[in-house]
C-alpha cells in the first residue's frame, strides 16, 4: 500500500479544524447526526467510504498504511470535531482496535490483506473476545481450537460480542492448547464470519437496539494463516489490543459530549446562576477535563511506542465513571423530558443507558480497581 498524505500535525489547528469540518458539512448527510445509536452499516457506509477517500478514516494509523498519522493533541481535536457536529458512531472496530495490532504483529501478507480492506469499509469487524463463563477473566475462556494440519477447528461461544450481526469477520481469542498455564496456549485469530458454522443470535440492549450477540461455533474450519503472531501466543496480541481499547475506552469524548448538553440545558433553565449548580457544574467540568488530560498523556504513551502499564486502568475508571455522573446530572436536570426519542439530540435518556456499558466492557471498573490495587498500591489478593 502507497498512500501519500500532508502532515497534519504540522498545519495551524485553525485549518486542520477547518478542514475536518468542510469535509463533514459535505459529506456527512444531516440526517444521520446527533443520533446517540448505531444506525445500520448500509445506512452509515457513504460516510464512511467518504472518510475512506479522503483517507480521513483512520486517525490514528501511520500515514503509510493510509493513516492520518495525527499525534494525541490532533487526534483529540479530530475527535472533537466530529463530536461536535454530530458524526454517526460507525462500525469500526477493525479499524479502531485491530488495525494497530495487525500493523504491530501481523505477516506483510496479513497486512497487504485485510489493511486496505479493512481501511475501506470492505470487511467489517467484531471483537470475540467475551464468553459467558470468562468476561473480564479473558484468560479463563474455553472457546477451544484444535489444530489440524494447516487449519484450526474451532468450536465453543462467544457472547456481548457488539455487532456481530452485521460483521464480515470477527478477531477472537481460541484456546488452542490447554497443557500449560490458563494466560499460555491462546491463539488470536482472524475469522470469516461466513464460515460454515458460525450462527450469531443479536441481543437487545438497554435501548432496544439489537448491538450486543452470543456467536456459537460448531466446527469451524479456520486456516492457520488467520492466526496473528505466533500460534499459543495470542495472550501478547490481546494484551496490546486491549491497551488500545482501554485508552480508546477511555477517551473523554462521551463525557465531553454530555456536558455540553448538560450546560445547554442549565442555560436553557437559567440554571448556571444557581450557586449549587454553578457548583456541581464546574466540578464535573474540571473532571472531565482531567480526563481529557489524562488520556492526552497515555496516548502520546502509546504513540512514541512508550510503556503503558496497569496504570492505563485509572484512566479507564476515571472517565467512564466522569461519563455516567455527568449522564446521571443530565437526568436531574431535565426530570420527566428524559425519555428515549429518535430525534438526535433530544435524546436526554440515551447518554444514561450509554453510560452503563463503557464501565463493563475492556475489563469492569470492579477489575481494574482490583489490578490498581494489586499492581500499583501493592495490596494483596483476596481469597
Amino acid at each position: 500500500m502507497t498512500y501519500s498524505a500532508p502532515d497534519w500535525n504540522e498545519i495551524p489547528e485553525a485549518e486542520f479544524r477547518a478542514t475536518i469540518r468542510e469535509c463533514i458539512e459535505n459529506e456527512c448527510p444531516a440526517e444521520l447526526r446527533y443520533h446517540p445509536y448505531r444506525f445500520p452499516p448500509e445506512v452509515t457506509m457513504p460516510w464512511y467510504k467518504a472518510l475512506h477517500r479522503r483517507n480521513f478514516i483512520a486517525p490514528g494509523w501511520p500515514v503509510e498504511y493510509g493513516g492520518m498519522g495525527l499525534n494525541p493533541s490532533r487526534h483529540l481535536i479530530f475527535i472533537e470535531e466530529m463530536e461536535a457536529m454530530g458524526t454517526p458512531w460507525l462500525h469500526d472496530a477493525g479499524v479502531r482496535n485491530l488495525g494497530p495490532a495487525i500493523i504491530a504483529w501481523g505477516t506483510e501478507e496479513q497486512k497487504a490483506y485485510y489493511l486496505p480492506r479493512m481501511h475501506a469499509g470492505e470487511h467489517i469487524w467484531c471483537q470475540g473476545y467475551s464468553e459467558p463463563s470468562a468476561g473480564s477473566d479473558l484468560a479463563s475462556l474455553q472457546c477451544d481450537g484444535r489444530l489440524d494440519g494447516d487449519n484450526v477447528i474451532i468450536n465453543g461461544q462467544k457472547i456481548w460480542t457488539t455487532s456481530a450481526h452485521v460483521a464480515t469477520h470477527m478477531f477472537g481469542l481460541i484456546r488452542t492448547d490447554r497443557s500449560g498455564k490458563k494466560q499460555e496456549g491462546i491463539s488470536f485469530m482472524l475469522i470469516d464470519m461466513s464460515l460454515p458454522g458460525i450462527t450469531v443470535r443479536p441481543i437487545a440492549n438497554l435501548g432496544g437496539h439489537p448491538d450486543f450477540c452470543e456467536v456459537f461455533f460448531d466446527n469451524v474450519v479456520v486456516p492457520q494463516s488467520c492466526i496473528l503472531g505466533e500460534v499459543n501466543q495470542g495472550w501478547k496480541v490481546a494484551r496490546s489490543l486491549l491497551g488500545f481499547e482501554r485508552i480508546w475506552a477511555g477517551s473523554p469524548r462521551r463525557a465531553m459530549k454530555v456536558l455540553r448538553q448538560l450546560r445547554r440545558e442549565l442555560e436553557t433553565q437559567g440554571l448556571l446562576d444557581d450557586p449549587l449548580w454553578a457548583d456541581r457544574f464546574a466540578k464535573a467540568s474540571f473532571d472531565a477535563l482531567d480526563a481529557q488530560d489524562m488520556y492526552t498523556q497515555f496516548a502520546d504513551l502509546v504513540r512514541t511506542d512508550g510503556k503503558v502499564g496497569v496504570e492505563i486502568s485509572a484512566l479507564k475508571i476515571w472517565s467512564t465513571s466522569i461519563f455516567q455522573n455527568l449522564s446521571e446530572m443530565l437526568l436531574e436536570v431535565t426530570g420527566s423530558r428524559s425519555t428515549l426519542s429518535t430525534s438526535g439530540e433530544d435524546d436526554l435518556l440515551a447518554p444514561y443507558y450509554e453510560s452503563r456499558a463503557p464501565t463493563i466492557f475492556a475489563g469492569t471498573n470492579e477489575v481494574h480497581l482490583n489490578i490498581l490495587a494489586r499492581s500499583v498500591l501493592g495490596l494483596a489478593k483476596s481469597e
